[in-house]
């Protein structure tokens, strides 16, 4: 069974990427339990006619793909984090059916409000399409109020920099206004 896949780099707090590391014996013990499980009578195709080890061998790979999507296998990081952000759209109620995207949606860079405070490591996971697709549809039209409200934010505001060491009372009470309306705004994926 081949799912097509995205690749992704989420921003993450530091220390993400030594908690990775430390998961390789599990990814590696995954992997010989998954070998093992498929050499068993239910799963080998040894000695069969081509077309039934065809199907024995698809039926292993969509075996293996509902129990990877169940938390049961967890052989790879891409299979860990596609398991974690399936639980995380079940958490938010996001594990639905969402509109389709709207062309300024598609348009590259980061989205008004994104953050990435505390999170300055990086890692590029594959994936399902599917799964990028719905987390993207439903970051924006869950946020899609506050995205309009940022862009007008900004119009009204063009000059304020949030950077600078020392503002006026006004720059500081808009850059609050800023900061509200942006912690409405859950980050999108970047592709």
């Amino acid at each position: 069974m081949t799912v097509s896949t995205t690749p992704v780099t989420p921003s993450l707090p530091a220390g993400t990427k030594d908690k990775l590391k430390a998961l390789r014996p599990l990814f590696t013990a995954e992997r010989r339990r998954a070998k093992s499980l498929r050499s068993t009578p239910r799963w080998s195709a040894d000695g069969l006619p081509s077309r039934e080890a065809a199907v024995r061998r698809a039926q292993w790979q969509m075996y293996k793909a509902s129990v990877q999507e169940r938390g049961k296998l967890v052989d790879t990081r891409d299979v860990l984090v596609t398991y974690g952000v399936r639980q995380e759209l079940k958490r938010r109620g996001w594990n639905r059916e969402w509109p389709p995207l709207p062309q300024q949606a598609l348009i590259g860079g980061r989205w008004p409000g994104s953050r990435d405070v505390d999170c300055p490591e990086q890692i590029t996971v594959r994936l399902p399409a599917e799964l990028v697709l719905q987390v993207r549809c439903a970051c924006w039209h869950s946020s899609a109020k506050a995205i309009d409200l940022l862009r007008d934010w900004r119009d009204e505001h063009s000059e304020a920099l949030p950077w600078e060491a020392y503002r006026s009372a006004e720059e500081d009470q808009a850059m609050r206004e800023y900061e509200d309306l942006a912690s409405e705004t859950p980050s999108a994926f970047r592709t």
